[in-house]
């Protein structure tokens, strides 16, 4: 039987650091033996490495276990279903069930105990930012989605009225927010920023209304980058965003706090790794490269190393300067995935980096995309970003030219093109944005 771990106290996000070593090897050493003797997949993984749960005598002993990944766990679902060889409890311990969200190739299923839907609530719970008598809007779906369906659980059990508004339309979420007045919102960074366009457009700016006192921007990076988080603060006369963050094959990890937009991790549910993303080498607090989760309170399917494909970097331990949390920092949340790593002319790039620059000109509509073309034996960079109406010709050249000095600076050298668009030329979505356009053959 999984041991049962104390999780509402909020002291729990304020320990030193050897507590904080103390509490995490001993779950870990638990979580060892649970999952090599409780599931085929973890002990065939020891097997094959000469493994025993013996073996994991220190924290320190933690890169002996080997990796898992994504592609693995799909495949055991796909040769042991419904929910693989990893599951640690009798199926009939099962209360909620999801899929990942990914937008390509076959979704994971993922599953959960009471005992760990439970926990997943009380994270939340220990430190409510609602009660009795507020209103939260979530502007997204909860189907078969871990996070919205955590975060409305639990602002339930704070107390709050939770108002669902996936299906109503982009008008009529508008409407519903001025009329209600809610003091938690809650959508993807990109939906939130076209919400406060729209309703700047339709001479409804939230300012109006008396704005929101939180903004919760979930399901993509963006939250976590100053010139984004400063816009989300100014289109919804907000008081505070928080960047929230979890992941559907462990748990809703963490989030910002309203002070800073590191992402903050919960020791006592997750050890954070940082490793090179080619080499699986471990990197030191500081270095960028991909993040590794090991789920040390989970029962259901517990996972070891899990290779997220997440890049970031973590700050060294120590508290946090706006709240201070001693939960494990990444540094201005999450940077990007691996895969959406632009490999140009011998250079890693992230959107992120481009994102930063773009969101800093207030002269700049929130909408940008990055395309990237091959002509002949060259490759191009550019941005295509939309001026805000009413900048004239000379006013918008002038603006392309300190938009591509800038984007010299924080890409070290690079050049990209830019291209002012008018306001409007571009897309907008009600969910996750897609900014990256490569056209390049292969």
């Amino acid at each position: 039987m999984h041991p049962h771990y104390s999780v509402l106290d909020p002291n729990l996000e304020q320990l030193p650091e050897k507590a904080v070593e103390d509490l995490q090897f001993r779950r870990l050493a638990a979580q060892v033996r649970q999952c090599y003797r409780h599931t085929a997949f973890w002990r065939r993984k020891f097997d094959e490495t000469g493994l025993t749960p013996e073996n994991i005598g220190t924290l320190s002993d933690l890169h002996k276990i080997p990796f898992c990944t994504k592609a693995e766990l799909l495949a055991d679902q796909e040769k042991h279903p419904p929910f693989g060889s990893y599951l640690c409890v009798h199926p009939s311990r099962l209360t909620q069930y999801f899929t990942t969200s990914g937008t390509t190739g076959r979704p994971l299923v993922r599953v959960y105990s009471d005992r760990d839907w439970q926990y997943i609530r009380q994270r939340f719970l220990r430190r409510p930012f609602l009660s009795h008598g507020d209103i939260a809007v979530l502007l997204g779906p909860t189907d078969g989605l871990l996070g919205p369906t955590a975060a409305v659980d639990s602002w339930e059990a704070m107390g709050a009225l939770v108002i669902r508004a996936a299906r109503n339309s982009t008008e009529e979420k508008i409407r519903i927010i001025h009329r209600l007045k809610p003091k938690l919102v809650c959508g993807t960074a990109s939906f939130l920023l076209y919400l406060a366009e729209k309703a700047g457009n339709e001479d409804m700016h939230f300012h109006r209304m008396g704005g929101v006192g939180i903004l919760l921007s979930v399901g993509e990076p963006g939250a976590g980058i100053p010139a984004t988080r400063e816009r989300l603060l100014k289109g919804w006369s907000a008081r505070a965003v928080i960047d929230g963050f979890g992941i559907t094959e462990l748990f809703p990890m963490g989030g910002s706090c309203p002070g800073c937009g590191d992402t903050h991790i919960s020791n006592d549910f997750v050890i954070v790794e940082v490793v090179d993303p080619e080499t699986g080498e471990a990197l030191p607090p500081g270095m960028p490269g991909e993040l590794v989760y090991t789920n040390i309170i989970g029962e259901t399917q517990p996972l070891l190393r899990y290779r997220s494909r997440d890049m970031g970097r973590i700050a060294p331990f120590g508290p946090c300067p706006a709240c201070g949390s001693t939960a494990t920092r990444i540094v201005g949340g999450i940077q990007g995935r691996v895969d959406e790593m632009i490999w140009y002319k011998g250079i890693n790039i992230f959107p992120s980096s481009m994102e930063a620059v773009v969101r800093g000109f207030h002269e700049l509509t929130d909408e940008f995309e990055i395309v990237l073309r091959q002509e002949g034996e060259a490759q191009t960079l550019a941005v295509r970003a939309e001026a805000v109406s009413g900048l004239s010709a000379e006013d918008r050249k002038g603006l392309g030219e300190r938009v591509s000095q800038r984007l010299v600076e924080a890409l070290e050298g690079v050049h990209a093109g830019v291209e002012i668009l008018d306001e409007g030329t571009l897309p907008r979505t009600e969910y996750k944005g897609r900014r990256v356009r490569d056209l390049r053959p292969g």
